[in-house]
């Protein structure tokens, strides 16, 4: 079936526009405008909110700088206090070390002393050692001597400086004195 409109063509009413066209740049401009003007608000509002964050960041960096410095104080006064420890140990042991030798010697020259002498002098200065005592006879002297050279705590020779003859209430004794070197 075939149809035909014999009406023919109805005319459109015409169409409105949404904008008359002497504001279409007008509108343009305004659109423009408030695309900048967002544009830069939502920059202001980034940079603002990109500054907050860097204040709060230097907030927290300053409370981490102070906390840091009393850390770093205490740091310091734990390393003086060590260093200040550490030359008392030193000081300590070079007196240990300086004790031992005086009272080794002591107990080298008590260990060899004879029975029927005795002391009445000991010097040291340096490695040199000089003893003065009286003795009841020159055979102590000399096993006094001879004990002394077989201790290892003195080089040999120990010599006998001096010895005199004496006399202490009523008894003749020999006074002597002796050089040694102490190693």
């Amino acid at each position: 079936m075939i149809r035909v409109n014999l009406l023919g063509a109805v005319p459109r009413a015409p169409r409105r526009a949404w904008l008359p066209a002497d504001q279409k740049s007008a509108a343009a401009g305004l659109v423009l405008l408030l695309g900048t003007a967002s544009g830069v608000g939502g920059w202001w509002w980034q940079i603002a909110r990109d500054q907050a964050v860097v204040d709060a960041e230097i907030v927290s960096a300053q409370a981490d700088l102070t906390r840091l410095k009393s850390v770093a104080s205490l740091v310091d006064r734990a390393v003086a206090r060590k260093l200040e420890l550490t030359e008392r140990l030193g000081l300590i042991d070079r007196l240990h070390r300086t004790q031992r030798d005086p009272v080794e010697l002591l107990q080298t020259i008590s260990r060899s002393l004879p029975d029927g002498l005795w002391l009445l002098e000991l010097k040291q200065v340096g490695n040199a050692v000089q003893i003065e005592g009286r003795a009841m006879s020159l055979t102590a002297l000399t096993d006094f001597v001879e004990r002394l050279q077989t201790s290892g705590r003195f080089a040999r020779p120990v010599d006998i400086v001096t010895t005199n003859m004496e006399t202490v209430q009523d008894a003749s004794v020999v006074r002597f004195a002796l050089k040694a070197s102490a190693q």
